[in-house]
């Protein structure tokens, strides 16, 4: 009898009709190794910014060089880069996909702007407001606004090439002319800011310093360039850019220079100037600026790990490899 009357027990979900009005979209599936890679980066983050000051070969390099801190920012945007595919691809609607991209991205540049422009000028003290004259219009969130924006538009406004793309019979070179477009884009960046970089003319340029703290308060230095093509710390076009465009006000006043061997003397730590330091060791200087600081030897670093990972990721879809 247990059996009959289990038979017969009403499903109230199947005998009363719902209406689809009331129904709950269906929970998405997020990436579980995404999700852990961004925990892994927040916690390497925290690490970094905690602990470089006590361990510099942890921190970020003052110029030439990477070190452990200098991955975050690049993870970050790897992270940025493999979630919008999967988050616009739930968005059929060309023009929907594009508001709600420009609206994350002013978000990114309003909360960037909060938290590193300047408002908070004594935490401990809670103490709030800012200098229209001295805020500082770049940072990480900002940086990472900006290339969001950019791959996800190139994501939207090429899908209609990858649909062309049959994917029951995926060719050799589909990787290719699928994305054609991002690699078109991607080139043209490269090549602007190569461009930029080694044929931008770096002229004489001055600051003067606004630090209560330092006995050249109110002292006015002129730093001596003259050149085009050179990547060191002063005279590289990099700087000149933001210089002229953010203007030098409203650039980042600790920068990691500061703790070249040519600054400080017990480099990489912090610590006091060298009594011959250059004057543009006091100088401002934008990490996250318009084209952001290279070296000749940190660009080799970075296109030799660039290749190796297009390298291998050219290798396994051509062999049809799955991770």
């Amino acid at each position: 009898m247990a059996e009959i009357k289990g038979d017969h027990r009403l499903n109230v979900s199947e005998a009363v009709p719902s209406d689809d009005s009331d129904k709950k979209p269906p929970k998405t599936k997020r990436v579980a190794s995404l999700d852990i890679f961004r925990g892994l980066t927040v916690a390497l983050m925290v690490l970094v910014d905690d602990a470089g000051g006590q361990w510099p070969m942890i921190g970020h390099a003052p110029w030439n060089g990477c070190n452990l801190a200098d991955f975050v920012m690049p993870f970050f945007l790897f992270i940025v880069g493999m979630a919008i595919p999967i988050a616009l691809k739930r968005i059929p609607n060309k023009l929907v996909a594009v508001k709600k991209v420009i609206v994350r991205t002013i978000k990114l540049i309003f909360w960037g702007l909060l938290l590193q422009g300047g408002f908070s000028h004594a935490p401990d003290e809670l103490t709030y407001g800012v200098d229209m004259k001295r805020i500082r219009w770049c940072g990480i969130l900002q940086r990472i606004a900006l290339a969001y924006l950019v791959v996800a538009m190139v994501e939207i406004f090429s899908r209609s090439a990858q649909a062309r793309d049959p994917e029951l019979a995926p060719s050799h070179l589909s990787i290719f002319k699928s994305y054609y477009w991002h690699w078109v884009v991607a080139a043209c960046i490269l090549t602007i800011y190569l461009a930029l970089l080694y044929g931008i003319y770096v002229p004489d340029w001055s600051f003067t310093v606004h630090n209560p703290d330092s006995i050249y308060n109110g002292t006015t230095f002129t730093v001596k360039c003259g050149v085009r093509g050179k990547l060191d710390p002063p005279c590289n076009a990099v700087g000149y850019i933001d210089r002229e465009v953010l203007g030098i006000n409203h650039m980042y006043k600790h920068p990691a220079w500061k703790r070249s061997q040519a600054c400080t003397e017990k480099s990489p730590f912090e610590g006091p100037f060298r009594k011959n330091a250059p004057s543009w060791c006091y100088a401002p200087f934008e990490p996250e600026g318009i084209l952001r600081s290279d070296h000749l030897s940190r660009l080799k670093h970075w296109i030799l790990l660039g290749l190796s990972l297009l390298a291998s990721g050219l290798i396994l879809h051509f062999t049809h490899g799955e991770l």
